[in-house]
């Protein structure tokens, strides 16, 4: 089993839930724990809200063939919200 340690500050706690996720989906997506689609579910983001919050943070998007193969199905059954 793989481990990963998450960084939580006590600063970032006591903004709340939201900024905790955030920080926790951005954290499982920078270490390829989570395709950019199931980091943005995790938050229930729009593609582009999560974009915006990756950009905000510095974070570099990486798209793979795991992310193109997630957008192709979502497109084919209608669940595509890009």
């Amino acid at each position: 089993m793989q481990e990963i340690n998450i960084q939580i500050s006590i600063e970032l706690i006591e903004q709340g839930e939201t900024a905790v996720l955030e920080q926790i989906a951005m954290q499982l997506y920078e270490n390829k724990v989570f395709t950019f689609s199931q980091a943005r579910r995790l938050l229930n983001y729009s593609l582009w809200e999560f974009q915006k919050l990756l950009g905000e943070n510095h974070v570099v998007r990486q798209y793979d063939q795991d992310d193109l193969a997630e957008d192709i199905e979502a497109i084919k059954s209608g669940l595509w919200d890009g």
